[in-house]
């Protein structure tokens, strides 16, 4: 057996797969049985000629084939066309001088009944008979060949099998291609709609013209330059086609086409399909612009049933084979009078036209075409006998007598045969380095180099065109007749081109007639194409054209010409008639409006409060109380409310980025401060009153004031120094900057952000935990002396800040606009006040109108009145636990004690009266110098403590 019949087997069942996966009915195992028991197909064409190189041809002879019976039926004129120019090719190639000198092309073409089963059949009948498989034995696996010498047989040698031409079937292409493609054969398909199947997947599959889809994308291209907005889309598909109309619909609805009604029709019955869609067209004489996509057979026979069911009025598109056929002449003009047909520029080649008419007008017989006619019809052209059957090839008449047509007109797909052969023929030549006397020997053929130069071959064909390969396919140009009628005959009139190679499109727009072949009058729809503007059209079924018109709902628009109303982009709202888009106008803060006035005017005095504050300060700077309020804390304390009062009048001016920056860094300075600040100042009165504190400080020496301070300002700027540093490097990492804000409907507004929102967090987070230890350490100094403040006002204050920080954070984050910066400044003010309102108007109270509290009499006196309730609690909560000392020395101890601590007091000041140029350390010597005993201490030390300090009383904080 031969060797390559096992492989050739499983590809036979891979093309059956495929068949099944395209619905196509196969019986693979007894089809697989029929090839090689060699049943034969009853009226099946086969023409066959021997020659140096063959190439093959798969042509439709006959349209229809019974599967039961395997017999063609029905002969193809269309089919018989592509034969008799595949066989004139080869014909004129060889007895072309120059073209493959010496060498002969041969041919064997089969006929292909328009069946994807009777062509793969027909196309390993093909590779068995035209390749050199080996001989050998077949495991199953693996081919081992056989030593012919052995056997004392000779190795002959196979005639180059160059490729096959056809077949023109969708289904049947995709199939056939795929098996020539496992045996390195290539494929040239004569016809667009069996290319376009395939094109991206199939290496060896070449179209001499080019792809369908360029046909279905010049007729959306045709409907949208004529604004026809809503079609109809008819494709009859039977078995073997399938126009991929997909690529139609997508690319008329992206275009805003409305394909109103669509018809599928394939399968069984398309007779009665046929007769059911017309009916449905005539009762919906809404549509006006019909596309039918449609081979020959069922094209016409859609045609005619329109012209029985009288369907007129319509402007009709179509592309397929059935607008080149004759019988279209014999159909009513006002039926198919308009018709815009599509299809591949197709010149007439004159050596072919004159060669075909001398064949059948007997005067130029030919014995292959001779044998093809006995095959078909039982006679040749130049018999009489034969004249019945001549009609078909020579002329027509139409409906009037005086209308001639020739089928040469009409099967001009004769040329993409021609081309196909050509080219074969122009990469052999190139393959054998042929010139114009000679080529080398057909045995140095390599069909690799040949496959090569076939890609690549670039000649003129016989109608003076260029051909060359394109991405596998011959970018001819495509055109749009016109049927219009003159003269009482109807005439195809090219009325535009388009170049897919170069994307160039010619219209001639007066050229046109429409509806009967007559009319100038561009279809027009029936009803209006659009709603009003601001309305959307809304469908009352599946059939998206008929609708009704709805007003867009609020913030949205719409030119009614759409199915939906659309929200504006970012920035835009809808006008008043929701038609159209328009600009926001960007809310902008303005320091002339009435609640910035307000605000601006309510921070202008309260830096008049300040003003005020500091000059009393400055004027009475050696007073006691300001000199025990610390007065380096106390203008650092007043600088840092000075920085928040401009801080809240920055938000009441037109945002920008510079303005987001000096916001963002006062925000992390100004807070701060004053927060450490006040935390330096708590801490110091608590330590000030601190039993423990005061024994170190009684038995140390004092360090000088100008020490106390720095320590008191280095402690301040370490604490704002750490805010300072987290804002400046987020500053760095995530800058602050001005954006519009289109979160919120109808309104735009600008705002300062940052991407991460983290260093101002930190920040803000920071001021909270400074604010909470101020209020921590303010709670446990709030029974202090009341003359200095600090002791109850300070622990309110630091509770505001607290409450003010907690409550403006969420709050400034849920507003917007005008609202959100008068709340940051209220917010921002209200801190700034909270500190002079607590901290510093008291003192200014006293200093002004209670002069008597403002000495260091006053001073002392709250002092020991401080110690001494705390000594009476200190020696309360001793009592209470000794069991060695009676009741009675309890109550005796109090106006003991009393009478001690006004023994010291009055030392104290008699001796200051009666020596006054002794100093304060001299008096501290003489308070520290009496013999007390340890219960009697307290008061002393806190005397003691407050005199240490200094003559201006400055530590106590």
């Amino acid at each position: 057996m031969k060797c390559e019949i096992g492989k050739l087997k499983s590809q036979f069942l891979l093309i059956c797969t495929v068949m099944f996966l395209l619905s196509v009915p196969t019986n693979c195992q007894k089809s697989l049985l029929d090839v090689y028991t060699q049943k034969p197909t009853v009226n099946a064409l086969s023409l066959s000629e021997s020659g140096d190189a063959v190439i093959a041809g798969l042509f439709p002879a006959h349209n229809s084939y019974d599967t039961n019976s395997r017999e063609c039926k029905d002969i193809d004129e269309y089919g018989l066309h592509l034969v008799t120019a595949m066989v004139f090719a080869i014909i004129n190639v060889n007895n072309d001088p120059k073209l493959l000198p010496e060498i002969t092309l041969g041919y064997d073409i089969r006929d292909t009944c328009y069946n994807s089963l009777q062509t793969s059949r027909q196309t390993m009948e093909l590779l068995l008979h035209l390749l050199p498989f080996a001989e050998g034995t077949y495991d199953g696996y693996y081919c081992y060949n056989i030593a012919l010498h052995d056997f004392g047989m000779t190795e002959s040698f196979y005639s180059p099998f160059l490729g096959v031409i056809g077949p023109t079937m969708t289904n049947a292409a995709k199939a056939t291609a795929s098996m020539l493609g496992n045996f390195d054969v290539i494929d040239v398909s004569p016809s667009a709609i069996a290319f376009s199947e395939a094109e991206d997947l199939l290496f060896n599959l070449y179209s001499t013209q080019p792809a369908f889809q360029h046909h279905l994308l010049f007729i959306s291209y045709i409907i949208k330059y004529f604004s026809m907005t809503r079609i109809c889309l008819i494709a009859i598909e039977p078995q073997e086609i399938n126009y991929k109309t997909e690529v139609l619909r997508t690319n008329l609805q992206d275009s805003g086409v409305c394909i109103a009604q669509e018809f599928t029709i394939s399968g069984d019955h398309i007779d009665l399909q046929i007769v059911n869609t017309v009916q449905k067209l005539k009762i919906n004489d809404n549509i006006q612009v019909i596309v039918l996509l449609s081979p020959a057979v069922q094209g016409v026979a859609f045609m005619r049933e329109a012209e029985k069911q009288n369907l007129t009025g319509r402007t009709w598109i179509g592309s397929g084979e059935w607008v080149h056929s004759l019988d279209l002449y014999q159909i009513n003009k006002e039926v198919i009078g308009g018709l815009l047909a599509v299809s591949t520029e197709s010149s007439q080649v004159g050596v072919y036209d004159h060669y075909f008419e001398s064949y059948i007008s007997g005067k130029m017989p030919n014995p292959h075409l001779d044998a093809l006619w006995e095959k078909l019809y039982g006679c040749i052209p130049s018999q009489e006998e034969c004249s019945g059957h001549l009609g078909h090839y020579a002329e027509t008449g139409g409906i009037n007598s005086t209308c001639t047509v020739y089928q040469r007109d009409f099967y001009q797909n004769a040329l993409y045969v021609l081309d196909a052969v050509y080219a074969m023929a122009h990469a052999l030549h190139r393959t054998l380095n042929c010139t114009e006397e000679s080529c080398n020997l057909i045995e140095t053929y390599n069909h690799t180099l040949y496959k090569e130069n076939f890609k690549h071959i670039r000649f003129t064909n016989l109608a003076d065109q260029q051909v060359k390969f394109t991405h596998n396919e011959v970018l001819h140009r495509i055109i749009l007749e016109n049927l219009q009628y003159d003269d009482g005959c109807l005439h195809y009139v090219k009325v535009a081109m388009w170049n897919p190679n170069l994307e160039e499109t010619e219209i001639m727009d007066y050229d046109f007639r429409w509806r009967n072949g007559q009319s100038i009058t561009i279809p027009q729809e029936v009803y209006e194409t659009s709603c009003a503007v601001g309305e959307r059209k809304h469908s009352l079924d599946r059939q998206s054209c008929y609708y009704v018109c709805l007003k867009c709902g609020p913030g949205l628009v719409s030119n009614g010409s759409t199915s939906q109303c659309f929200k504006c982009s970012q920035g835009f709202m809808a006008n008043q008639n929701r038609s159209d888009c328009e600009p926001i106008a960007t809310t902008v803060l303005n320091w002339r409006d009435p609640v910035s006035i307000v605000i601006l005017s309510f921070i202008l005095l309260s830096l008049l409060l300040l003003v005020f504050i500091l000059i009393v300060y400055i004027r009475y700077e050696n007073t006691p109380i300001v000199k025990a309020s610390n007065k380096v804390m106390s203008y650092l304390q007043l600088f840092s409310v000075i920085l928040l009062f401009f801080l809240a009048a920055s938000y009441q001016f037109e945002i920008s980025t510079s303005l987001c920056w000096l916001q963002y860094t006062m925000t992390g300075t100004a807070f701060p401060l004053c927060n450490a600040c006040l935390l330096a100042k708590t801490k110091h009165v608590a330590d000030v009153f601190s039993a423990s504190s005061n024994i170190r400080r009684v038995r140390n020496r004092s360090k000088g004031q100008w020490y106390k301070s720095l320590i008191q300002i280095l402690f301040v700027f370490s604490i704002t120094a750490i805010a300072m540093i987290v804002w400046l490097i987020f500053g760095i990492i995530d800058p602050p900057q001005a954006i519009y804000d289109y979160r919120y409907e109808n309104q735009v507004y600008v705002r300062c952000t940052t991407r991460l929102h983290l260093g101002l967090g930190i920040v803000i987070g920071y001021t909270l935990i400074l604010a909470t230890i101020c209020t921590i350490l303010a709670w446990k100094t709030r029974k202090l002396p009341d003359n200095f403040n600090e002791a109850r006002y300070v622990f309110i204050c630091s509770f505001s800040i607290l409450v003010i920080v907690a409550l403006s954070v969420p709050g400034y984050y849920s507003t917007v606009g005008l609202v959100q910066s008068a709340f940051a400044s209220i917010a921002v003010i209200t801190f700034g006040l909270a500190t002079l309102l607590l901290l510093f108007v008291p003192k200014v109270y006293t200093i002004l109108f209670r002069p008597d509290l403002n000495t260091r009499e006053a001073i002392l006196r709250s002092i020991q009145e401080f110690s001494f309730n705390a000594d009476t609690r200190i020696i309360s909560k001793s009592n209470q636990t000794s069991r060695r000392t009676s009741f009675s020395s309890v109550n005796s101890e109090v106006p003991l004690r009393h009478q001690q601590l006004s023994v010291s007091h009055d030392a104290a000041t008699n001796t200051s009266h009666l020596h006054p140029n002794r100093s304060i350390n001299e008096t501290k010597e003489i308070l520290v110098s009496s013999d007390q005993p340890n219960h009697q201490a307290p008061a002393a030390r806190l005397i003691q403590v407050v005199n240490v300090e200094g003559e201006n009383l400055s530590s106590v904080a």
